[in-house]
């Protein structure tokens, strides 16, 4: 009943009205996260670039004492800048190199041409490799006249990707602004007895994406440095005469420097780098990232290790409450409330002993 000047009291829903609405909005979050699968990506990139740029946008305001929000419009001007400059840089670099790059090419054409008129023995059997480079220029040239009937889908797809990245670069702006108050109002969903709980593992969670990235990105700078002394040795050997074919064996020898350093960053630098600091085995790692790349493409492949991480988190909480144990492991290395520790099992054992000594 209702108290004068108040409206009148809602009627609680049955248990089985609750459980109705729980699976229809399970299932409608389902299909809005298949349908706005794209939507999502770019927020979650936005957002990792974002949690990437959290400690410069502190540290500025340590230093100067400013707010959050200009302190954010800063730092968010400062990558805004360094985005849009990039293709120009590239492209001033680009028409540097045009004119020695098409004299390579017209080189390098040459001497595939004489390369390919000449016949090739093999065990007896003659091969002329002009026929087959002759069957690789029809089908180019067939694939050639195809292309201007999908010009409307190139264009199509780049705007698409324009508008992805313009979503990219307003959520960042508002994670970098809002982003602090993103974990206290997951916290806040909870129900109050089980708050810290939440609290508790939000910060288990953030510490698994902040050794996330600072790992990732000493593999970024331990993957350039290779990339680099690996094509100044390429190089090297270009110019001191050691690489055939002139300037497609310069390319074919870049392209295998890049696949070797590919390798020792997917089955080494990954695995044991992240495996060892997000308490992963190596194996199951590898076995994440080929996964992900095959089935959601780079992005994928790139946050797979700390999603597991955050699995395991998650899954070892839900685990321990579903046995009755405490949530927690103790930090010190100490035993668990639920059993005694090791000095006073051995103190027990001690006495059980010396209790059957006496009886005897």
């Amino acid at each position: 009943m209702s108290l004068p000047g108040l409206p009148p009291e809602s009627p609680s829903w049955s248990l089985t009205t609750r459980w109705v609405v729980a699976i229809l909005v399970l299932i409608s979050i389902i299909w809005l996260l298949a349908v706005a699968l794209p939507l999502i990506e770019a927020i979650f990139i936005a957002a990792l670039i974002a949690y990437l740029l959290d400690p410069i946008v502190r540290y500025l305001m340590r230093r100067t004492r400013m707010r959050r929000t200009l302190a954010t419009i800063l730092v968010y001007l400062i990558v805004l800048l360094i985005v849009l400059s990039l293709p120009t840089t590239l492209g001033a670099l680009a028409f540097g190199q045009f004119r020695d790059f098409s004299i390579n090419l017209n080189e390098a054409i040459r001497e595939l041409q004489n390369w390919l008129s000449r016949p090739i023995y093999f065990f007896g059997f003659r091969f002329a490799p002009q026929s087959l480079f002759n069957e690789v220029g029809q089908t180019l040239g067939g694939v050639l006249t195809v292309i201007p009937g999908g010009s409307f889908n190139i264009v199509s797809g780049l705007t698409t990707n324009i508008l992805w990245g313009l979503v990219i670069f307003f959520s960042l702006y508002y994670f970098l602004k809002d982003g602090p108050k993103i974990k206290p109002w997951v916290v806040s969903l909870f129900p109050a007895a089980y708050q810290a709980d939440a609290e508790k593992l939000t910060n288990e969670i953030d510490d698994v994406w902040s050794v996330f990235l600072r790992v990732q990105l000493l593999i970024f700078f331990i993957i350039a440095v290779l990339l680099v002394l690996g094509s100044l040795l390429v190089v090297g050997m270009y110019q001191a005469g050691l690489i055939p074919f002139s300037w497609i064996g310069l390319v074919v020898m870049l392209i295998i420097v890049y696949a070797l350093v590919q390798q020792v960053d997917n089955l080494w630098l990954r695995p044991h780098l992240l495996g060892e600091r997000l308490r992963l085995h190596p194996a199951l790692v590898v076995v994440g990232l080929i996964g992900a790349l095959a089935l959601s493409g780079l992005l994928g492949a790139l946050i797979v290790v700390p999603l597991i991480a955050t699995g395991k988190i998650v899954g070892r909480y839900i685990q321990r409450k579903l046995l009755g144990l405490p949530p927690w492991l103790p930090e010190d290395g100490s035993a668990l409330p639920d059993g005694p520790s090791l000095a006073e099992g051995a103190a027990l054992s001690e006495v059980s002993v010396e209790d059957r000594t006496n009886q005897v």
